[in-house]
C-alpha cells in the first residue's frame, strides 16, 4: 500500500515559498511551548527517579564517572548534562525541570517544522501545539529526567530524515549529522536507538532513491559504531532494571493506557482519534485525491505512525526475547507522534462542527490532568518538600532525624534530606554512615539507629520520616527503648513525621 505514495519533494502543497517570517515561525512556536510548558513546574514535589538526576548532578565529577562505571550509565550523559546546568543554575526544583520544558519547546518547533513539509501552516500549528495536551509529554516537561530531551532529539532526528529524503539530499556533511545526531541520542536514552527501525520504513513510504537508501545506512552503522562501548557498558549493568521481571508491564492498561494517555477516558479519545487518522488515509489512498494537500497528509499520517508504533513493536518483542526491557516511561520519545495523528483528525475530521466538538472534548479531558500536574504531590504523591517544610519550620539546633529505610531505594524519604536540605539545617542525620557521593552508587549508606551505639547521647529530640503504611520503623522501637517518647505526629500524603523526646520536652 505505501509503496504508491508520491512525497512532494518542494514545498509542501498550496505552501507559500520559504520568507523571513516562515523561518521564524518553529521559533515563536518553540518559545511559546516552552513557556507554556514552564508553567508551575517546581510547585510539584520531587520523586524518587528526579532525586537520581539531582544527586547525581550534584556529585564531584571524579565521583559521577566512579557511580557510572557501576550503576546508571544509560542515564550518565544526561547527568552530566544537568551537572553543568545546576553548576550554573542551582539545584531548586524549578531549575533542574527547567531544561525538560526548554526541551518539549524544542519538540514542538520540530513538530511544526516537519508537519510544515506537508501540511499549510494552519495544520502543522495545530499538530505542534496537541502534543502539548499529551499527558506523557505533560508529564515529562515537569520532570528532571532525560525523556523530554530525549523526545526532543527524536523529533529533529525525524526531521532531518525526511527534509533529506524530499530533497534527496547526498552532501556528505548532512548525513555526518543525521550520524552524529542518533548518536548523541542513544546517549541521551539508549532506547532511542529504536527509532532507526521507524526510520528505516520511514525510507519505504517516502519511496526513498537508493542513494539515500545507502547514505542512510551509512549512517546509521557509523552512529551504531560509535554508540557501542555505550551500549555495552549500559548492558552490563541490566540488572539495576531486574525488577521490571517482577511487574505484569505488558497489560494492556499499561500498553494502551498508562504509556502514553495517563487515564482511561483520556486514552479511549485518543486512541479513537488515532485509528480515524490512519482510516482516513487509508481511505485516502484508495480514491483519487480531492483536495490539494491531501497526498502530504496522508504521507505524514504514515510517518507519524512508524514513529509511535515501530518502537513500541520492537522493545515488546526484545522484552520477550531478552526481557524484562520494558515499561511505559521508556517510550516517552514516540509521544509526540501521537499529538501528531490526534491533531491530524480533528483537522480531517468533517463536518467541521464535528471537529469543533471533538477538541472541546480533547480539551474537556486534558486540560485537568494537565493542572492536576502541576499541584503539590502531582508526582506519585511525593510529598518531599512538604516534609522538608515542616521539620524545618519545627526543628531546633541539635535535633536529630532518621528516615524510615524499610521502602525500595527509590521511595526512602530520606532522600528529601538532599532534594530540599533547606528544612534539616538544624538536624543531625543520626543514620548516615557515609554519603552517596563518596560511593560508586546512586545512594547513601546507612545503618539503623541500633546499630550506632551513643549516636542518640547529644540528642534531646529525634524527628522521624517514615511511610504512611507503616508507623513503626525499626529505628522507632529503639528510640522508645532508650527512654524517648512520641510527642508530635504530622501526616503527609504519602509520608509521616514523628517527633521522638526524652526527658522534658
Amino acid at each position: 500500500m505505501t509503496t504508491t505514495i508520491d512525497p512532494p519533494r518542494a514545498a509542501a502543497p498550496g505552501l507559500p515559498a520559504p520568507t523571513r517570517h516562515a523561518a521564524l515561525a518553529p521559533v515563536m512556536v518553540g518559545l511559546g511551548a516552552a513557556l507554556v510548558s514552564a508553567i508551575a513546574i517546581g510547585v510539584p514535589s520531587m520523586w524518587g527517579d528526579e532525586a537520581a538526576s539531582v544527586m547525581s548532578a550534584r556529585r564531584p565529577w571524579d565521583s559521577l564517572w566512579a557511580m557510572s562505571a557501576n550503576v546508571d550509565a544509560v542515564h550518565v550523559v544526561y547527568y552530566a548534562m544537568l551537572h553543568v546546568w545546576v553548576d550554573v543554575f542551582g539545584a531548586s526544583s524549578f531549575s533542574v525541570r527547567l531544561p525538560s520544558a526548554l526541551a518539549i519547546g524544542a519538540t514542538a518547533a520540530g513538530v511544526f517544522t516537519l508537519c510544515r513539509f506537508f501540511v499549510g501552516g494552519r495544520i502543522a500549528l495545530l499538530a505542534s501545539i496537541v502534543p502539548l495536551l499529551v499527558p506523557r509529554i505533560v508529564f515529562m516537561s515537569g520532570e528532571a529526567r532525560s525523556a523530554a530531551l530525549s523526545a526532543a532529539l527524536v523529533t529533529w532526528l525525524t526531521v532531518l530524515l525526511v527534509h533529506l529524503v524530499r530533497t534527496r539530499g547526498t552532501r556528505a556533511g548532512w548525513w555526518v549529522l543525521y550520524a552524529g545526531l542518533l548518536a548523541i541520542s542513544v546517549h541521551v536514552f539508549l532506547y532511542t536507538a529504536l527509532i532507526a527501525a521507524a526510520h528505516l520504513l520511514t525510507l519505504v513510504v517516502m519511496r526513498a532513491p537508493r542513494e539515500i537508501w545507502w547514505r542512510w545506512a551509512v549512517a546509521s552503522v557509523a552512529a551504531g559504531i560509535a554508540c557501542l562501548p555505550f551500549a555495552m557498558l549500559a548492558t552490563s549493568q541490566h540488572g539495576q532494571i531486574a525488577f521490571l521481571a517482577r511487574r505484569d508491564v505488558m497489560d494492556p492498561d499499561m500498553l494502551f493506557v498508562k504509556q502514553w494517555f495517563g487515564s482511561l477516558p483520556i486514552a479511549l479519545f485518543c486512541w479513537a482519534a488515532i485509528v480515524f487518522a490512519i482510516a482516513w488515509a487509508v481511505r485516502s489512498w484508495r480514491r483519487r485525491p480531492q483536495r490539494e494537500d491531501e497526498a502530504g497528509t496522508r504521507l505524514l499520517v504514515w510517518i507519524s505512525v512508524l514513529w509511535l508504533l515501530v518502537p513500541m513493536a520492537a522493545l515488546l518483542l526484545a522484552n520477550i526475547v531478552a526481557g524484562p526491557l520494558y515499561t511505559g516511561r521508556y517510550l516517552s520519545f514516540s509521544a509526540p507522534a501521537a499529538g501528531i495523528l490526534i491533531a491530524l483528525a480533528l483537522a480531517q475530521l468533517r463536518p467541521r462542527r464535528a471537529a469543533i466538538v471533538a477538541g472541546a472534548l480533547a480539551l474537556v479531558l486534558a486540560v485537568p490532568f494537565a493542572i492536576s500536574q502541576r499541584t503539590e504531590n502531582a508526582k506519585f504523591g511525593s510529598d518531599w518538600a512538604q516534609v522538608s517544610e515542616y521539620v524545618g519550620a519545627h526543628s531546633r539546633p541539635g535535633d536529630g532525624v532518621v528516615f524510615d529505610d524499610g521502602v525500595r531505594p527509590s521511595r526512602k524519604p530520606r532522600l528529601a534530606l538532599h532534594l530540599y536540605p533547606e528544612g534539616f539545617r538544624d538536624t543531625a542525620d543520626l543514620g548516615l554512615v557515609r554519603s552517596y557521593d563518596t560511593t560508586d552508587g546512586l545512594w547513601d549508606t546507612v545503618k539503623p539507629l541500633a546499630e550506632l551505639p551513643g549516636v542518640l547521647d547529644d540528642h534531646q529530640r529525634v524527628w522521624v520520616v517514615a511511610r504512611s503504611q507503616d508507623g513503626t520503623s525499626e529505628d522507632e522501637r529503639t528510640l522508645q527503648q532508650a527512654g524517648y517518647r512520641l510527642t508530635d505526629t504530622r501526616w503527609l500524603a504519602r509520608d509521616v513525621i514523628l517527633l521522638y523526646t526524652k526527658g522534658t520536652p
